[in-house]
């Protein structure tokens, strides 16, 4: 059906002018208690989520395939399409139902993988990185991931080098420019090999201006890019694509870093696999048989993810080396301060995660209130490191 089509209602002249806009979506179109989807969109409700597909306008000469879902199970249904590589367009009411007039809806976010971990408190997300790809001579590549507040880039002599840095950072979710999303031998490479999903976004305003607009500052000389021109580009398209699917601005991503491979050993893709570091290909697992899972035994999401970034980066420098197991020396020498620490840890839950979902105006209770609690461990185990007698962590968390 076209919205140009006669004989439309008011509410489906505003999905079909919803739709044209998110065309590569599928539109949760809120109707009272129900998320509505339409045509096509209904069709592919009905594979993903199994459910059943009804008929709007039964009586007309082509009627429109129909399928929804409770509001309130929007929590059960949404991480189904988007692991089934679809986004979700998110068209919510926005003016008092109770008046006279069409209720006015307008799309307030767009769901992808890397973003759905915002929707709700208690969603099992390990990974919500998102990266960006340019080339000129070189490829770039710009990385945020939003539950961590990280946000870096840096550049790559070739794609294979490129690749071996990818599997590394485990994206679920990369944008192209448009010369590699038309580069068929890139974009399936990406796509089949590293299970990504793939997209395409133009931005043609200016990246430098975008950049130094965003931090609030005159130039970007603070953050070792001012001159690196395809830095600013890879970095203004990942912005640019994250404002435009959120509708809003990240101003928590408050700083970039460019950081440099060459400060730990390189560990090439086949290394990685062969290994069995973080991924196992018998089991074809990253949770079972491998050397993070063997030694995955912490108390956090914050140490989960160092444990894993510090197996497939391992340091080269001496002198952080010593300074690590030093650390750890500590710890392995003192059973009752590790114990009392690690009972502290359990209350913790991933601080930039609350912060990023109340800046974004998504939080809720329970999010306050684990926020609340983690910050009281916090506090309890910078009170027993202070009573402890260890010279070395009292100097590590007064610096």
């Amino acid at each position: 059906m076209s919205n140009k089509e006669n004989n439309l209602t008011p509410a489906m002249q505003q999905y079909y002018e919803l739709k044209e806009q998110n065309r590569d979506s599928i539109l949760f179109f809120r109707m009272w208690d129900f998320y509505e989807m339409f045509d096509d969109d209904a069709i592919i409700a009905n594979k993903a989520l199994w459910i059943a597909v009804t008929s709007r306008n039964k009586n007309a000469a082509k009627s429109t395939p129909l399928a929804g879902i409770p509001y309130h199970a929007k929590e059960k249904y949404l991480p189904m399409l988007i692991e089934s590589w679809y986004k979700v367009a998110i068209a919510e009411q926005v003016s008092d139902p109770n008046l006279k007039w069409i209720v006015k809806r307008e799309v307030v976010r767009v769901i992808t993988p890397s973003t759905l971990w915002l929707e709700w408190e208690n969603y099992d997300n390990n990974n919500s990185s998102i990266i960006s790809i340019t080339h000129n001579k070189k490829y770039w590549l710009s990385i945020i991931n939003i539950s961590e507040n990280k946000w870096m880039t840096s550049e790559f002599e070739s794609f294979e080098e490129l690749q071996s840095e990818i599997i590394k950072l485990n994206p679920n979710e990369v944008v192209l420019e448009k010369s590699l999303f038309n580069n068929i031998e890139i974009k399936e490479t990406l796509e089949k090999k590293y299970s990504l999903n793939i997209y395409f976004f133009s931005d043609k305003s200016d990246s430098y201006k975008n950049l130094i607009t965003h931090f609030w500052t005159k130039n970007l000389e603070a953050y070792w890019i001012q001159n690196l021109l395809e830095a600013q580009k890879a970095s203004s398209l990942l912005l640019k694509y994250l404002e435009n699917s959120q509708k809003t601005k990240l101003s928590f991503l408050d700083k970039i870093s460019l950081y440099n491979t060459s400060n730990y050993l390189s560990l090439d893709e086949s290394t990685i696999k062969n290994l069995d570091l973080v991924f196992n290909i018998a089991t074809k697992s990253s949770k079972n048989w491998t050397l993070f899972w063997l030694l995955n035994d912490t108390k956090t999401i914050w140490g989960s993810r160092l444990m894993y970034n510090s197996i497939l980066n391992p340091l080269k420098d001496t002198s952080s080396i010593k300074d690590r197991q030093d650390f750890i020396e500590e710890f392995i020498s003192n059973k009752i301060l590790l114990d009392k620490i690690r009972d502290e840890l359990w209350a913790v839950s991933n601080i930039d995660w609350i912060l990023n979902r109340i800046a974004l105006n998504r939080t809720s209770p329970r999010d306050l209130i684990n926020l609340k609690n983690s910050l009281k461990s916090i506090l309890n185990i910078i009170e027993i490191i202070n009573q402890s007698d260890s010279k070395k962590l009292k100097k590590i968390i007064n610096k």
